[in-house]
C-alpha cells in the first residue's frame, strides 16, 4: 500500500497546478455547475438550487489509510481536508411553517475538517503493450465536522429575509450537508474521476506499483 500512498501523496500538487504537459487540467478551483436540494418534511419545505459553484481547497488532502484490493485496482483512498470553501449562486424557494419564502442572489460556504474516502475501481488498459490502469468507477462518501454559510439575497430588499435565511442554514447545516451530499458527491467523483484517468493513463502501472 506504501506505492499506492506514494503515488497520490506525488500527485497532490499537480491537482491544483496541472500539468501542461500532458494537458492534464488542475482541479484547484473546482467548478460544479449546479447541485439541488429538496427538503419536503416538517415545517420547513424548502427547494433550493446551487449553482456556478466553485470549491477552493479540495486538493489540499492527507491521506490517512489505504485500503483494499490494489493488485486488482480496487483502492480505498481515506482522506482528511482541513478547510473547503464553496462560493457561488443559489436560489430558494418553499414554505417554512404557513409563510411562503423565496430568495435568490450569492452564497458562500466554509467546511471544516472533511474527511472523506474515494473508492476506486480500475481496471487494467494496454496501449502499445505496455499496461496503464483505467479508473471505471468513483465512489465518493465524506463527512465534515463544522460548517458556516452565508447568503447574500438579491431578490429582497427586506434584510430581514436574508438574515432569516442565513440563521436558518446555520441552524440546520447537517441537514442541509446530508440533502446535498448525493449530488455532491456525485459531482466530486466525476471530476476526480476524469483527473485520475488523466494522469494514470499516461503513467504506466509498473512505474507506480511496485510494492503491492
Amino acid at each position: 500500500m506504501d506505492c499506492v500512498r506514494r503515488t497520490f501523496d506525488h500527485l497532490r500538487p499537480y491537482l491544483s497546478q496541472g500539468i501542461p504537459e500532458i494537458k492534464l487540467q488542475s482541479l484547484e478551483p473546482m467548478k460544479i455547475n449546479k447541485m439541488t436540494m429538496d427538503n419536503g418534511h416538517g415545517a420547513v419545505r424548502v427547494r433550493a438550487v446551487f449553482t456556478n459553484i466553485t470549491v477552493y481547497g479540495a486538493s489540499n488532502y492527507t491521506i490517512i489509510d489505504v485500503q483494499g484490493d490494489v493488485p486488482n485496482f480496487k483502492i480505498d483512498l481515506y482522506l482528511w481536508i482541513p478547510r473547503i470553501e464553496v462560493t457561488g449562486n443559489y436560489e430558494v424557494s418553499g414554505n417554512v411553517l404557513l409563510f411562503p419564502v423565496r430568495s435568490r442572489g450569492d452564497f458562500w460556504a466554509m467546511f471544516s475538517n472533511v474527511t472523506g474516502v474515494g473508492r476506486i475501481h480500475g481496471k487494467e488498459v494496454l496501449k502499445g503493450g505496455v499496461p496503464f490502469m483505467k479508473t471505471e468507477r468513483l465512489g465518493v462518501d465524506f463527512k465534515v465536522g463544522r460548517a458556516r454559510f452565508r447568503i447574500r439575497d438579491k431578490l429582497n430588499t427586506n434584510t430581514i429575509i436574508g438574515q432569516a435565511m442565513n440563521q436558518f442554514m446555520n441552524e440546520n447545516a447537517n441537514e442541509i450537508i446530508e440533502e446535498m451530499k448525493p449530488a455532491a458527491a456525485q459531482s466530486i467523483g466525476k471530476h476526480f474521476k476524469s483527473f485520475l484517468n488523466g494522469a494514470f493513463l499516461q503513467v504506466p502501472i509498473p512505474v507506480w506499483l511496485k510494492d503491492t
